[in-house]
């Protein structure tokens, strides 16, 4: 009785939005854009969601093949001066999978992958698929023990990695065959190869495609499965609903190829479309529009980071006239949208929200700045905001010790209701390779007694539109420079620096700038070494490095001996208020932070 009276509630609730609000002018521009997008979505998208139900032969190999038989001398990829066709990429990646084969690769097992951004780097991932195996992407900034981790995690039978990596991956997996890709130990071997195509391996729609790490909350990064059906859909989705690709239109990527970003949504939206995809091995701010121009690319993937760098960059004449009609992306600042759209003359910002293994996804399809998304129906749908207690860290359950919903404009830990038989891969929560992780992830009796929800780790808020906003990331993970950054992982680093007895980890908000840095709080004995501090933290890669280091007399903690991290985010870094002594990382280590430091800090004098 208690499912019939919720069901019937918010549908009461959803009728009554609608009355509420039908003759407002923000409710009919957002319900003519949702409509504008069915015909498309009936056209290009839903026969993907066919194609991909769950052991259908449908993955990013098989449709480089269709691609290459249908449009075959075709433009597919293009980085400087490097073209492949889609009939030349598709022959690429027979080569690889002969190689990976006599290497003893199999249906099933896995192979790891380190490099920059390349057609190479895409081909030589295709191939992996071409034999069946699953490709474990490594991000190329890890070196040591974080390396060590993640390709342990990876259980990899091959490590294939650039030369510029292959020092730190033999050093990191002994055990294990490595080669060298991108001009080295594979091509050699591609060379000699058979002529004749190397079959493609069917697998499963339903089985992984890739590995893709993410921070998660807590820990060292975890391997994410994600399916070929996953990715599929995410470019059948993307490509024709918020890219709206169609003839003559091509793709400008910086964003890496190890993540979720570039790989599903940009390239995956360029495979379904069969359009072409330019590349950077990584992001210039300074060569970016004169990039797009010549690649005469009319569409962008982003990171919010990145448009606040590009604004920062002085007027240049490659800026101006670009033929950019869209760029799509997720975590774009409210006061650096309008600024980015009006200087660079972009029609159309796309944003959304979404994590690599979350069951649910959120579009911006009208343009309302600052938001990352409607979510139609939102009193039936399978996303909820429930409400989270920051200090105490964990979400409020009343009496009957159910989670509450939030209200309009309140924030909440945005959850998503996990079905048992979803009808589609992205509804589907694959989970991590690490069992007792993917549980960690899952709510029972949320609710009502016996449903299941996925923890997204994040905060959000909507509006009384159901435009939704994304508020801040919980507890001990924050985001910066585009990457999820794990504070347990960088504390167990940094606590091995010499003199140092106790550390803790936060983000915190520096004004002017996008997403938290981190502040690392140090226990130490007598004065902080802080060269000494400064080799140990190049262990990590430079985004997880602390910007900030506070050193305490005692690190405070809870009755049960946690250390309390509240105060630690709330104080921030201002000199001027926060007791020291405290340090700022530069270049080439650690000095200590004055006021003038922090003032040309935030003023982006001084890069962080």
């Amino acid at each position: 009785m208690r499912d019939v009276r919720d069901g019937l509630g918010a549908l009461r609730g959803t009728f009554g939005d609608v009355a509420r609000h039908r003759d407002d002018p923000v409710w009919q521009h957002t319900l003519r854009t949702s409509l504008s997008r069915l015909p498309p979505a009936l056209v290009h998208t839903v026969p993907w969601l066919l194609r991909a139900r769950s052991g259908g032969d449908a993955s990013f190999i098989k449709v480089v093949e269709d691609n290459a038989k249908k449009l075959g001398g075709g433009l597919a990829l293009e980085m400087d001066e490097q073209q492949l066709t889609w009939r030349e990429l598709s022959e690429r990646t027979s080569r690889v999978a002969h190689v990976l084969t006599a290497l003893g690769v199999k249906r099933g097992q896995v192979v790891a992958l380190i490099g920059k951004n390349s057609p190479d780097y895409l081909a030589t991932l295709l191939g992996v698929s071409r034999v069946g195996a699953t490709a474990s992407l490594i991000n190329y900034h890890l070196e040591g023990q974080p390396l060590a981790h993640a390709l342990s995690a990876s259980q990899a039978r091959v490590v294939l990695s650039e030369e510029e990596f292959l020092d730190a991956a033999k050093a990191a997996s002994s055990e294990v065959r490595v080669l060298s890709f991108r001009g080295g130990e594979l091509e050699e071997r591609m060379q000699r190869v058979p002529g004749r195509a190397f079959p493609r391996v069917q697998v499963g729609s339903d089985t992984d495609f890739v590995y893709i790490f993410t921070s998660g909350t807590t820990g060292l990064p975890k391997p994410c499965r994600v399916t070929h059906a996953r990715a599929v859909l995410a470019g059948a989705g993307f490509g024709p609903l918020l890219f709206e690709m169609s003839a003559g239109d091509k793709l400008y990527s910086v964003l890496p190829l190890y993540h979720s970003s570039a790989l599903m949504i940009g390239a995956g939206s360029c495979f379904v479309t069969r359009t072409p995809l330019a590349l950077r091995e990584q992001f210039s701010a300074s060569a970016f529009w004169s990039d797009v121009k010549r690649y005469r690319a009319t569409s962008i993937l982003y990171i919010g980071e990145l448009c606040r760098y590009l604004l920062n960059q002085p007027p240049s004449d490659a800026e101006r006239d670009n033929p950019v009609r869209v760029a799509v992306g997720n975590g774009l600042r409210a006061d650096v949208w309008e600024p980015f759209a009006e200087r660079f003359d972009i029609p159309n910002i796309r944003e959304f929200y979404s994590a690599t293994e979350a069951p649910g996804v959120i579009f911006n399809l009208t343009g309302k700045v600052g938001s990352v998304g409607h979510v139609p129906m939102r009193r039936l749908g399978s996303l909820k905001l429930a409400r989270f207690d920051v200090d105490a860290d964990e979400l409020v359950r009343g009496a009957d010790g159910f989670c509450q919903e939030c209200g309009p404009n309140e924030a909440g830990e945005l959850l998503i209701k996990l079905v048992e038989n979803p009808k589609s891969a992205l509804r589907e929560f694959r989970g991590y390779t690490d069992g007792k992780a993917t549980q960690k992830k899952i709510l029972h009796n949320v609710f009502k007694a016996g449903d299941r929800y996925f923890r997204s780790g994040d905060l959000m808020r909507f509006d009384e539109h159901d435009y939704f906003y994304f508020v801040d990331r919980i507890g001990d993970t924050y985001r910066w420079k585009g990457e999820n950054v794990s504070t347990a992982e960088v504390a167990e680093v940094v606590s091995r620096a010499p003199g140092v007895l106790g550390a803790t980890v936060v983000g915190v908000s520096v004004p002017g700038l996008e997403g938290r840095c981190g502040l690392a709080a140090l226990e130490v004995e007598g004065a902080l070494d802080a060269a000494a501090f400064w080799k140990t933290a190049q262990e990590l890669p430079s985004y997880a490095q602390p910007r900030f280091l506070r050193v305490l007399g005692q690190l405070a903690t809870t009755g049960t001996f946690k250390i309390q991290k509240t105060d630690l985010r709330r104080d921030g870094v201002d000199p001027e208020t926060v007791p020291g002594p405290l340090y700022l990382r530069q270049e080439d280590g650690y000095v200590p932070l004055t006021q003038k430091l922090w003032q040309d800090a935030k003023r982006g004098i001084v890069r962080l």
